[in-house]
């Protein structure tokens, strides 16, 4: 019998509903992948498989062979009562084990684990678990768990600013120069004396300026598409990148021959650098409304407690809301945060729940009572027993709801996606025809 699972992964460079449609044809295709959908405003792709066929690695590469990425994050922890290095090599072969690892490497000399791993699978507080039960102690290095799939949404809407502003450092003056070159705004020694199609031919060295100006604008800040276009018709579609690329290339190398004096004619430098700035600007502003759309689930996460005080062995210690274990004795104290969802075993107090069911007065908790993570312990000291912790809790079930909203697909977006694919492969014939005109001209 086939062992079904699903699995969530954050997918990186999707910009266009065409872009849904090759990811999801391409995961289709592998042996053991019962249903693959692709969210755009998420970016997240939902796959069921057979794991007897598929491990997490082929799917991942399936998505990197079809032109895309997957976000992963990076784990660094302390790792202590390492006795030597078969030790080393024990918790990097359990690590490796676990469902969203990609990587392990665990140093016995510098006691310390770098972990690679898919956040939307595995947290670092699953991670640290995993090492408690193969009988070490993991101590996370630098603070707070990083948000793997945060930090690769602001680094890409960094990168989209920084080549946006490489752009228009180099478009801008050329836009000028060719405008005014064409309505006659250029001082005299620009222009020659020739004149043709009613208009002052300029000097030959203009047109190598224009040239030196388009040349970073064309194949540095266009390059991403050059390589995302390559990846698709690699992989028989055809996607946005493949339309900017013809377009802006054909304005590119139309003008260079005319450059070269080899043709007489108007060069278009100027195009080709304005289509591949105005859509570096749409995709700047693109990847920063995107990085917003998850600013919901942010909000909810962010109402979790960070820590916790709970009693083991006797002894009060505080630990980090992820490491309570169910069945653990969590104390907490008056203005603090409930960390998980349990029951209380001693104390009275006045909770407020308005996080969660929007009740503005306190509600009045004693023993017996059930208590939900993330709301405020307003008045007395209470003690609870933990029944519900990690994504049990009330509060990770919400974030599942809604991270699951989002990522579903309305019947009719499917129908969306297609009709635009369509509308893509159409729109690329005719560019290929006109282009096939332009160099039958020559």
């Amino acid at each position: 019998m086939s062992d079904t699972k699903q699995l969530t992964l954050p997918i990186t460079g999707m910009t266009c509903a065409n872009c849904v449609a090759t990811v999801e044809r391409n995961l289709k295709k592998l042996d053991g992948v019962q249903s693959a959908v692709v969210n755009l405003s998420s970016e997240r792709a939902t796959v069921d498989f057979d794991s007897a066929k598929l491990a997490l690695t082929d799917v991942i590469a399936r998505v990197n062979r079809a032109g895309y990425g997957v976000a992963t994050g990076e784990a660094d922890l302390i790792i202590k009562r390492l006795s030597d290095d078969n030790d080393a090599r024990r918790l990097e072969k359990a690590l490796t084990k676990l469902e969203g690892v990609l990587e392990a490497q665990v140093t016995f000399t510098t006691e310390k684990a770098r972990v690679k791993y898919v956040p939307t699978i595995i947290t670092q507080a699953e991670l640290r678990r995993a090492v408690a039960s193969a009988g070490f102690e993991a101590m996370e290095l630098g603070g707070e768990a990083e948000d793997a799939e945060a930090k690769a949404r602001e680094h890409e809407i960094n990168e989209q600013r920084r080549l946006l502003i490489i752009g228009l450092i180099f478009t801008v003056p050329l836009f000028l120069l060719s405008m005014g070159k064409d309505f006659n705004l250029l001082p005299a020694f620009v222009y020659s004396d020739n004149v043709m199609e009613g208009m002052r031919e300029a000097q030959p060295w203009f047109g190598w300026l224009m040239l030196a100006l388009a040349l970073p604008v064309q194949f540095y800040v266009g390059w991403q598409y050059y390589v995302g276009a390559f990846k698709a018709l690699r992989n028989r579609s055809a996607n946005m990148d493949v339309l900017i690329v013809m377009g802006s290339s054909a304005a590119f190398f139309y003008s260079l021959p005319i450059t070269f004096g080899l043709l007489m004619g108007h060069v278009y430098y100027e195009t080709a650098a304005v289509i591949i700035t105005l859509i570096k600007l749409g995709k700047f502003l693109e990847a920063r409304a995107k990085g917003r759309t998850s600013e919901a689930i942010k909000k909810l996460m962010g109402l979790r407690a960070k820590t916790a005080r709970i009693i083991r062995d006797g002894v009060e210690t505080e630990v980090p809301a992820d490491d309570v274990r169910v069945g653990d004795v969590v104390v907490v104290k008056p203005g603090e945060k409930i960390p998980v969802d349990g029951v209380v075993v001693e104390g009275r107090s006045s909770i407020d729940e308005s996080m969660l069911t929007g009740e503005s007065l306190p509600v009045e908790k004693k023993p017996g009572d059930v208590v939900i993570g993330a709301t405020l312990n307003k008045l007395g000291m209470l003690k609870f027993e933990a029944t519900k912790v990690g994504k049990e809790t009330a509060l990770a079930q919400i974030i599942k709801l809604v991270e699951d909203a989002q990522g579903s697909k309305a019947p009719i977006q499917k129908i969306a996606d297609q009709v635009s694919a369509i509308f893509c492969r159409a729109y690329i014939c005719r560019l290929v025809f006109l282009w096939t005109n332009a160099a039958n001209q020559f």
